[in-house]
């Protein structure tokens, strides 16, 4: 009644469990989400060279915008270096796995040198802060990562 289990049987079941587990692997590869970071990645490419300078007349300030995160507010403190000039800083937010859920704000800095950013578009993750800013006629730029709770 029972066929005895020999190694073509054996060979039989591996070859299609191999065959099943590519397929799922194919399928799986077709509802993978791929974002790049930017769409014209290739243009600012171009351009880093800029952010390069920026990035290092923001080093050579000697102290570094620092920042401070609680819930859904992000606190940044400008450098004492910058303080009395004209500062203005553009802030891209990009959450690295949902490109959906990125974001630009701009910041005036107040008096002390420091921004409040509150915004209902933070999610909980976290965010790499790409931070664009002036001083006078002076541009720099820094970067960093957050994580929202």
């Amino acid at each position: 009644m029972f066929k005895k289990f020999n190694w073509g049987w054996g060979l039989a079941i591996f070859y299609s469990c191999f065959v099943a587990f590519m397929l799922f692997m194919v399928w799986q590869s077709t509802v993978m989400k791929t974002e790049l970071v930017t769409a014209d990645y290739y243009g600012k490419e171009l351009k880093y060279q800029e952010q390069l300078n920026k990035m290092q007349r923001a080093s050579g300030l000697g102290d570094t915008i620092s920042w401070t995160v609680n819930s859904h507010q992000v606190l940044l403190n400008f450098p004492k270096a910058v303080a009395g000039k004209t500062v203005k800083a553009d802030i891209l937010f990009y959450k690295p796995d949902n490109s959906l859920r990125d974001f630009n704000i701009s910041c005036h800095p107040d008096s002390t040198g420091s921004c409040l950013i509150a915004s209902e578009k933070f999610h909980h993750g976290v965010y790499k802060m790409e931070i664009d800013w002036s001083a006078g006629n002076q541009t720099y730029y820094t970067e960093g990562v957050i994580n929202i709770n």
